[in-house]
């Protein structure tokens, strides 16, 4: 019988943490099979792929498509065949034991849920160490109050059943900082979110690299998205735009020495 669940993971330049990522998936007892976009990296990465796992099928567009672009480029392929899941993956985190298996049986359980996340271990990708643990909200409600004020699902933690993709849609490329949330407000008008309350994933963290440079366009479109989802009936709705109004307003410096130095704090507690 064909796996009812993909994994979807999307990768540029990854060729020295991608054989990881997969490796973290391969002891997982729930059935899968896995597909790879490789977004244009330096080094490609089939012949990488295929001496771990000759069953992954990696596809490779003929020009660099960006985040959301490499997403949808996969998820078009999966959503033609006839998955009931699809699990998103990063190429340089860890998922941790049974991930999947769990996720997939919560979903079997709770019919009236569409995506599934988990807390997540935050690591320093120079150090390895733990940096701090999130524990987004878990039930449906707390969750849809969370939203307005900022993405609580991971995405890299995500499990998504196909029915509510195709009625959604995809990744808008309107916010390639921020696509993940968006799809996240688009999608909780009509569903219901949860997060499993176990630690599931390892998310490798750069605490002065690539994610802290994009961090004032991540704010800016975390705005526009604050904007047009705005309900001004609720008053998370208001906290959420004058928390990221005042964001924008840090210096980079100073939202890194914060983080940092709270991850500290939180490795000590």
């Amino acid at each position: 019988m064909a796996p009812s669940l993909a994994v979807l993971m999307t990768a540029y330049n990854a060729e020295k943490t991608i054989g990881k990522a997969i490796e973290s998936l391969r002891s997982d007892s729930e059935p899968f099979d896995m597909l790879i976009v490789d977004d244009c990296s330096r080094i490609p990465l089939a012949d990488l792929v295929a001496a771990i796992d000759k069953t992954i099928e990696v596809v490779r567009p003929q020009k660099n498509l960006g985040v959301a672009g490499a997403k949808n480029f996969g998820l078009r392929q999966l959503l033609d065949k006839d998955y009931e899941f699809i699990a998103m993956m990063d190429a340089d985190d860890v998922c941790r034991e049974r991930r999947l298996a769990k996720q997939a049986a919560f979903l079997r359980a709770n019919p009236d849920v569409a995506l599934v996340g988990s807390w997540v271990r935050y690591i320093d990708e120079s150090t390895h160490e733990v940096v701090f643990f999130g524990r987004p909200p878990c039930d449906a409600r707390r969750i849809r109050e969370a939203l307005y004020v900022n993405n609580c699902m991971v995405h890299s933690t995500w499990m998504i059943r196909t029915h509510a993709l195709r009625l959604s849609g995809l990744y808008s490329s309107a916010y390639p900082a921020a696509e993940d949330y968006e799809l996240l407000r688009r999608m909780e008008t009509r569903f219901d979110f949860a997060n499993l309350p176990e630690f599931l994933l390892d998310f490798s963290l750069s605490m002065s690299g690539v994610s802290m440079t994009r961090r004032r366009r991540q704010l800016f479109d975390r705005l526009r998205i604050q904007a047009s989802y705005f309900d001004p009936w609720r008053w998370n709705a208001w906290i959420g735009v004058a928390r990221t109004l005042a964001l924008l307003a840090v210096p980079r410096a100073v939202l890194a020495a914060y983080r940092t130095q709270r991850g500290l704090r939180l490795q000590h507690s």
